[in-house]
């Protein structure tokens, strides 16, 4: 389960409090969140203190935001390095494709 709540708007800045689990249908669900976000004209920030799990298609799904200026704040550690690979990834894969 993911919980997702908006804890601040501010200056046409929307942060995003994450609780639970990035994972399975919730990724989807997050992504949707963040693109109507986006769309609206927003810039968004992404609290992730309180996530405890990200799958590997999480972790995509946040590079990609990341690439489109999306803040992913308050990681652990092992997000970050987890996050840092993806976003590296993620860059290659952009680089590599037709």
């Amino acid at each position: 389960m993911l919980r997702i709540s908006i804890t601040e708007s501010v200056n046409d800045t929307a942060t995003l409090r994450l609780e639970g689990h990035i994972a399975g249908a919730w990724i989807a669900e997050l992504g949707e969140a963040c693109e109507r976000l986006l769309q609206s004209g927003c810039k968004v920030r992404l609290d992730l203190a309180d996530v405890s799990l990200i799958e590997r298609a999480g972790f995509d799904l946040l590079a990609s935001l990341s690439h489109r200026a999306v803040a992913l704040v308050r990681c652990s550690p092992f997000q970050e390095e987890q996050l840092r690979q993806a976003i590296v990834a993620h860059s290659e894969n952009r680089t590599t494709t037709p």
